[in-house]
């Protein structure tokens, strides 16, 4: 039987083990960096293909009409399991030390580190099949489709598109109980909103993670302190502009090439490794 357990000890036993996900010397930036692990140990939540919020998600103020349900995924699948990998105390404390200054393992983990994740979403994948289940992760497969900018993805007809994907990692793990939305965006969990995501859909009944919360900003104290954005993209009036942000990378882009990267508002906040506490 597959139990949340096991799935959490398989997806540790790959980022313990992996070599993906330490720097290595071709890697490195510098030697002082060679060997430093990029993420920690995963959580795991479970979310039920037939959850009534999946088709909320294609709603423009959500993920939008691309958006592709898991049965519109895989027609048999059951649940979803989604999975935060905090960064490591290199990656997040690295990246403290200056407002405009990317640290070095935030780099690795932007570019590298998400490689790593795209792989692990393969052993997954690999690994349910192992235990007579269907398994596919929207992320990792070809079919996966991302507009950036306006026009950016040439295989996606309406060109006003910006800035949405036929399946979104941190909303999908919003529907999974994995935690709520900041300000900035990003995805407050139990080990705070300094991570990434990826999730895995299939076909065997799981049993389903409880979600602990109702509204969408619940975990957020909206204390403002990630308006600490280098580019001015986050206000409390508006959130986050997705433009300014984007704005912003282009020019680390340029700065860390081949590499780039910020995560500014995702450092030196109440929410970098937990919920914060809401002030009375």
């Amino acid at each position: 039987m597959i139990t949340l357990e096991k799935v959490s000890q398989a997806l540790s036993e790959v980022v313990k083990n992996s070599p993906l996900n330490y720097v290595s010397e071709q890697m490195a930036l510098t030697t002082e960096d060679v060997g430093k692990r990029l993420y920690d140990d995963p959580i795991v939540k479970i979310g039920s293909a037939d959850d009534a919020l999946w088709e909320d998600l294609k709603a423009p103020q959500a993920v939008g009409h691309l958006f592709r349900t898991p049965k519109e995924w895989m027609p048999s699948a059951k649940r979803v399991v989604s999975y935060f990998a905090p960064f490591s105390d290199f990656v997040v404390e690295g990246n403290c030390a200056d407002n405009t200054i990317v640290g070095n393992g935030w780099l690795y983990a932007r570019v590298e580190g998400q490689a790593f994740l795209t792989e692990m979403n393969h052993f997954m994948e690999k690994w349910f099949e192992s235990q007579g289940v269907k398994a596919l992760s929207p992320y990792a497969s070809s079919d996966f489709k991302y507009v950036f900018e306006a026009g950016s993805c040439e295989e996606i007809e309406d060109k006003t598109l910006s800035f949405t994907s036929n399946w979104s990692e941190r909303h999908v793990a919003f529907i999974c109980g994995m935690g709520t939305f900041g300000l900035s965006k990003g995805l407050i969990t139990e080990r705070g909103v300094a991570g990434r995501f990826g999730s895995i859909i299939v076909d065997a009944p799981l049993e389903v993670t409880p979600r602990p919360y109702t509204d969408i900003y619940e975990y957020c104290s909206m204390c403002g302190a990630c308006m600490r954005c280098p580019g001015g993209a986050i206000t409390l009036q508006s959130g986050k502009s997705h433009e300014l942000c984007s704005a912003y990378v282009n020019t680390t882009r340029e700065k860390y090439a081949p590499r780039f990267g910020c995560g500014k508002c995702q450092v030196n906040v109440p929410c970098q490794r937990g919920i914060p506490v809401k002030k009375r």
